[in-house]
């Protein structure tokens, strides 16, 4: 594989990281949202106002199926050096809840990343909440 091959694939591998935390807690699977994290790693989101490990993301469980997620990527720069890579990526994200408004934020999320045995994994998360409007539900006419 030449030099600029591995490099794409390394990046790939980075992008699906990211898409396994977001798809994962998207659908509430919780085991393929910890796939995407090394087994010590720590989220700061909301730019710091919380904090966790990635054991105590999985002592949270499943996402609630009351509330209906998507986070959908927009521009990601990603960063290879050796074993450890960085992801910068801004999204938009819906959530649903069951009664109220629709919730619409547009996020940034900031990812240092590690080579694993396994795969790229997820070491560090900062997620940062840039905008947020509200939108009225309105009920499908099907």
């Amino acid at each position: 594989m030449t030099d600029r091959a591995a490099l794409a694939a390394d990046e790939q591998a980075v992008r699906d990281a990211c898409m396994r935390y977001w798809a994962g807690f998207d659908r509430g699977e919780h085991d393929l949202m910890l796939s995407a994290f090394t087994p010590d790693a720590t989220l700061s989101l909301f730019g710091g106002e919380q904090t966790l490990s990635v054991a105590d993301l999985g002592a949270r469980g499943s996402t609630p199926q009351s509330v209906q997620r998507m986070h959908a990527p927009g521009s990601q720069a990603i960063t290879v050096d050796g074993d450890y890579a960085t992801a910068d990526t801004f999204l938009t994200s819906y959530l649903v809840p069951e009664a109220g408004p629709i919730l619409v934020r547009g996020l940034r999320y900031l990812e240092e990343l590690v080579r694993t045995p396994d795969g790229w994994r997820i070491r560090h998360l900062q997620h940062f909440q840039l905008w947020q409007y509200d939108v009225e539900r309105v009920e499908p006419h099907i």
